[in-house]
């Protein structure tokens, strides 16, 4: 048969360890302790933000001139082509060339007076260029060889 003090030395004991324990553990959370040679934790680092909206061209104030780039046939499955296929201009014209189609271009002079090559973003992308210069000015698209026009420039 056990006796009663057996069981208040066991009580006080548990509590004692388990008091012990706790303590240790607020001993802990109140201080902060440095590793000599440890590196600092990461730190968060901020948002990508968003690319600045690029800015627009001044509108050109001489004489303007409209070229299309169109698709035939099913869509992404036609043939493309700039028209007119041949334009008449001025010395000082800007022509601007307008993406009609869903598919990117380029405009690509083929040598002449002066040289340009412009990429012309799909569904609506627009290339400027103004001619300074008279002479005739063949030019195709890089990515559809096969898309060939010219434009006349006189004084």
């Amino acid at each position: 048969m056990r006796t009663p003090t057996v069981r208040l030395q066991r009580i006080p004991l548990l509590a004692i360890a388990s008091l012990g324990g706790f303590a240790l553990l607020l001993a802990g959370c109140g201080q902060t302790t440095a590793v000599v040679g440890a590196t600092n934790p990461p730190t968060a680092t901020a948002a990508p933000t968003d690319t600045p909206a690029p800015t627009n061209t001044p509108a050109p104030t001489g004489p303007q001139a409209a070229i299309t780039i169109n698709a035939s046939g099913a869509y992404g499955t036609g043939t493309y082509s700039f028209s007119p296929n041949s334009k008449s201009v001025k010395v000082g014209t800007t022509v601007t060339w307008t993406n009609n189609s869903a598919a990117p271009h380029t405009v690509t002079s083929d040598g002449g007076p002066a040289s340009f090559d412009g990429n012309v973003g799909s569904d609506g992308g627009t290339f400027s260029f103004t001619f300074t210069k008279a002479g005739t000015y063949t030019y195709h698209c890089n990515i559809h060889p096969y898309m060939k026009a010219s434009i006349t420039v006189t004084a």
